[in-house]
């Protein structure tokens, strides 16, 4: 059973690759209303991500205080690829569809990226991706088995650099 776990983990990941939008309304459909582990990837140079210092609510997630301290655990951080895009972040929710919008475009008082507030981001390629929790068999739902997951996954990919804990 638990190799079936790393072999989902290894290749079974959904990718949408996501434009600029405003509203969840614009958001690809294909994002399910699911629960899941997630990642988001990005072409955004390391320098380009550590210039945003400032948000316009306070929960929203300051990159360069994130890229500092992650960068303090040196080659166990994922590499910068920004042809292929390498991942910047990873996270489990109970609604991937909600999730991904407010890591995208914001939510007041939630802690997320709120990536497309920051008018130079929407210059490079971003993707969300995805595993339902319904793909691995035998398992149910629950907030502590998608944490199981997604530091299973950092484990084996490195660690994000916009990722706190």
């Amino acid at each position: 059973m638990k190799q079936q776990i790393f072999d989902i983990l290894q290749s079974g990941w959904n990718s949408v690759e996501i434009p600029f939008f405003t509203s969840i309304s614009e958001l690809p459909a294909c994002v399910e209303r699911k629960p899941g582990i997630y990642q988001i990837k990005t072409t955004t140079p390391i320098s380009a991500l550590s210039i945003c210092e400032k948000r316009s609510d306070k929960a929203h997630c300051k990159f360069k205080i994130k890229i500092t301290e992650s960068l303090k655990l040196k080659s166990l951080t994922i590499p910068e690829d920004l042809e292929n895009g390498y991942v910047v972040y990873t996270g489990h929710q109970k609604y991937l569809r909600q999730r991904c919008k407010e890591h995208f475009i914001g939510s007041n008082g939630t802690g997320c990226l709120n990536l497309f507030e920051i008018e130079e981001f929407r210059n490079y390629k971003w993707w969300f991706e995805y595993l339902e929790v319904e793909k691995f068999v035998g398992f149910e739902d629950s907030k502590l088995f998608r944490t199981y997951l997604e530091q299973l996954h950092r484990a084996n990919i490195g660690w994000p650099i916009l990722c706190s804990q």
